[in-house]
Parts: C-alpha cells; sequence; structure tokens
C-alpha cells in the first residue's frame, strides 16, 4: 500500500481555476452539525464560499435523494446550470465514511452526462465535480447483513432507525467506480477501527492518496490536512490559520 508524500499547496494546485463552492456529505448516522461538518465550514467561510451540508438520511435512497438535493442547492446558489459542464471546475465535494461513498456516486453521475443545457442537441464532455473523500466506505452493501435488525439513534438529531434488508440493494444501486483519478483527493488513517483502509486504498489506486499512521475513523485530526484539503479546490491555506480552526470532538 504505497503512501503518497504530503502535497504542498503549490504541488496541489490545479491549473483549473478554483472551485466556487463546497458540498459536504457527513457519515452514516452523522449528521450537518458535526464537528468534521463545523470544521469545513469554518474553511469555505475562510474563501466566502458557499458550503452546503444536508443532513442525509440513512436509508439508502433518502439518502440518495437529500444528496442530489443539495448538489442542486449549490448549483442554484452559484447560479449554474447542473448539465453546464463549468459545474465540474466549480465545486469541491467532499465527503466524510458514507459521505465518501455517496461523493464517489454522485462525481460518477455527473461525469457521465452526455447532454448540455440546451439539451440532446449539446453534446458535453464532463469530468465530475472535484472531491475529496475521508476515510471512505468501500461497497457498505457488503456489511449490510451484519447490522440487519439494529436499531440506532443519531447522537446529533436524536433520530432512531432500524436497518432493514432494503439497505442492501439499496446500496448496491449506489456503488460506483472511481472516475477522472486525479481530481479524486483521499486521506486515510491506518488504525480506523471501522473500516479497512485496504478497501479504499485499493479502489482509490491512482488517486491522489495521503495514508497518515494511526489515526481513527472520525480522523480527529482532519485540521491538519485543510491546507492539502482546500489547496485540492485551488485555495491556499495557511497551515497555521487551519491549526486555529479545529473543532473538539462533541
Amino acid at each position: 500500500m504505497a503512501n503518497s508524500p504530503f502535497p504542498s499547496d503549490t504541488a496541489a494546485m490545479h491549473a483549473t481555476a478554483p472551485v466556487k463552492g463546497l458540498l459536504y456529505l457527513h457519515g452514516f448516522n452523522s449528521a450537518s452539525c458535526s464537528p468534521k461538518a463545523r470544521l469545513m465550514q469554518r474553511a469555505a467561510e475562510q474563501f466566502g464560499l458557499p458550503c452546503v451540508m444536508p443532513d442525509i438520511p440513512p436509508e439508502p435512497g433518502a439518502g440518495q435523494a437529500a444528496v442530489n438535493a443539495a448538489y442542486l442547492t449549490l448549483c442554484e446558489r452559484l447560479t449554474l446550470d447542473p448539465a453546464d459542464p463549468a459545474c465540474d471546475d466549480a465545486i469541491m465535494v467532499i465527503g466524510s465514511s458514507m459521505g465518501g461513498f455517496l461523493a464517489t456516486w454522485l462525481v460518477a453521475r455527473e461525469a457521465a452526462r452526455l447532454e448540455g443545457p440546451a439539451g440532446p442537441s449539446q453534446s458535453v464532455w464532463r469530468q465530475g465535480p472535484r472531491s475529496v473523500l475521508i476515510n471512505p466506505a468501500v461497497r457498505p452493501a457488503r456489511l449490510v447483513s451484519e447490522w440487519l435488525g439494529s436499531v440506532h439513534a443519531n447522537p446529533y438529531t436524536g433520530v432512531t432507525f432500524t436497518v432493514t434488508e432494503d439497505f442492501g440493494p439499496g446500496l448496491l444501486a449506489l456503488e460506483a467506480e472511481p472516475v477522472t483519478a486525479q481530481r479524486t483527493l483521499v486521506l486515510l488513517a491506518t488504525a480506523d477501527e471501522t473500516l479497512d483502509v485496504n478497501d479504499a486504498a485499493g479502489l482509490y489506486q491512482g488517486s491522489r492518496l495521503i495514508i497518515t499512521p494511526g489515526g481513527d475513523h472520525g480522523f480527529a485530526q482532519l485540521a491538519e490536512y485543510l491546507p492539502a484539503i482546500m489547496a485540492h479546490g485551488g485555495h491556499r491555506l495557511a497551515p497555521a490559520t487551519a491549526a486555529a480552526m479545529h473543532v473538539a470532538p462533541d
């Protein structure tokens, strides 16, 4: 499992224009008010960027709908038609755990668009938005059998739900292969206690991988990596400024 050197701001900058907005997708049974979500919002505020952070229901179909609605909301805030290829360079999607799985689906869907704003008469070439994946879930449908029938309470919203058999096919329908590897930054912690880091390292080989020794699934040290994350979106964030943004876990 090869490790990429921690990229400097200069090395990570893209030739394309800096992104104009962020979409943050939280993990399974988390919420838009989680520490990582608040941290990403603070980073966006440094550059005056809109940051859309939906609350994603745990049920796959409802989660897909929430992500799609949030993407459309961000496009609207940026006054962009989702069918416009300009969206690819204007938006960066950041996903943690299950949010990383959903981000991969969203990017692949947008990259597969063939029609521009003018409809079938306008053929376009798409890459999908840039993305940052933090300890992303890989093929989570495999885990449904282990969780089947379990009841969970969201620690932020208090909402309870049960994992049912419908979760399996719902998650399978959202599985997607990574596209445009050079536009994907993946942050992995080798001591992730929830997911096998080798799964993500294998699926996203060819992408920009930052593999940090130790750590945890929650990636508590995320503030240290904000300069690399924002550089992936074409923005320069000083390490000292990023460190001051740290949000303590709840």
